[in-house]
């Protein structure tokens, strides 16, 4: 516990002086955001990097994370798009993990070589696909032939929203579950325990279904909280073509709008929140495997 405590105060220390210093050395010169406007010299002050990160430090703990360029407090604004995020994360983890389970399980369970094959070309084929062409045909799809979902959006805990950019982060975590389950439950399948149980006359469903499933469960798991990591410190692609009000969106903005306080939270904020995440499913590991 106390080694882990060091761990994470030693890359605490290293996340904040990588933010302090991005954050500071991408605004040092706002100049051409004033081009418009017909300004040619601009006044700054430039700070040390000592100094800075102090003054990082101050609003982090102190000031609420500061303000943005908008006037409103790091926090306030971190605060509001988190949940929204939150619900897109789940909604994605949810929809690839399902499709991803369901269908490896079935092309096992039907014993079907061609079933398995349109799994693993589906998924290979998302996988190679940049995600921005995957939310652009959801949107032709789903919004202007089908009408069926808006264009972007969100209102708080509905679910119609986050339907489309949910299945486009989604569609990436059944591809890539996919991928590791096509295999591993193949392997289980021609196991000698799995054998063993058909020899003694177990239904070929509850083998699929529970056995097997059981088997490749705890890795599947730790990938999924990995990908929950990612999903919560934003998706900057896809809520921006959904204008989507959330993390990944707010990332966008303080890196387009050069907002030192707001880009340094946040990067703080996805560093810790991803490392957390890490650590859970290195423990989460360790415990499935028998060393803990």
């Amino acid at each position: 516990m106390k080694s882990e405590i060091f761990r994470f105060l030693y890359f605490l220390l290293l996340l904040s002086c990588i933010s302090s210093f991005v954050s500071e050395f991408h605004t040092k010169d706002k100049s051409y955001l004033y081009a418009d406007a017909g300004i040619t010299e601009i006044q700054s002050q430039e700070k040390g990097f000592v100094s800075s990160y102090i003054q990082f430090w101050k609003s982090l703990v102190l000031e609420s994370g500061g303000k943005t360029e908008n006037g409103e407090t790091v926090y306030s604004h971190i605060g509001t798009r988190f949940f929204s995020t939150l619900h897109l994360a789940i909604f994605s983890i949810l929809f690839g993990s399902i499709f991803a389970f369901g269908l490896s399980l079935a092309a096992t369970y039907f014993r079907s070589g061609l079933f398995y094959d349109i799994v693993s070309f589906s998924s290979h084929l998302i996988l190679s696909t940049p995600i921005f062409i995957v939310a652009i045909l959801l949107l032709l799809l789903f919004f202007y032939k089908l009408e069926w979902f808006p264009p972007g959006g969100y209102e708080s805990g509905n679910t119609y929203y986050v339907v489309l950019p949910g299945i486009a982060l989604g569609s990436r975590i059944y591809a890539r579950m996919s991928l590791y389950l096509l295999p591993e439950i193949r392997k289980e399948a021609d196991s000698k325990y799995v054998l063993l149980l058909k020899t003694r006359s177990y239904p070929w469903h509850h083998i699929v279904g529970k056995e097997i499933f059981l088997k490749v469960l705890p890795i599947a798991l730790i990938l999924l909280i990995l990908d929950f990591g990612s999903l919560l410190s934003g998706a900057m692609v896809v809520e921006e073509i959904f204008f989507f009000p959330g993390i990944g969106k707010s990332l966008y903005f303080s890196i387009k709008s050069m907002d030192t306080k707001l880009l340094a939270t946040l990067l703080m904020y996805s560093g810790i929140l991803f490392y957390l995440l890490n650590r859970i499913g290195f423990y989460l590991q360790r415990f499935f495997s028998g060393g803990v």
